[in-house]
């Protein structure tokens, strides 16, 4: 399925962790985590423009020491 076919089968109003979602401009949307109607999502920019375009227009308001404080992708990593 590619970026001008949306999948409507799967219901947006019941995210699930896991659930992976693509963007027209190429953008990786991953649910984390769902607790008490708050959705927790990461999202992969291809490039770096593409996330400063998308925040362009957001309040800068620091660091989140909770994340800044886990290990990095190579920590999960299988041997």
């Amino acid at each position: 399925m590619g970026y001008d076919e949306a999948d409507d089968s799967h219901d947006h109003e019941d995210p699930q962790k896991g659930d992976h979602y693509q963007h027209r401009d190429g953008t990786d949307e991953i649910v984390f985590a769902v607790e008490e109607g708050h959705v927790l999502a990461i999202r992969e920019y291809r490039r770096v423009e593409n996330f400063a375009q998308a925040v362009a227009d957001a309040e800068y308001v620091g660091t989140h020491e909770g994340v800044a404080d886990l290990p990095g992708a190579d920590a999960f990593e299988e041997e």
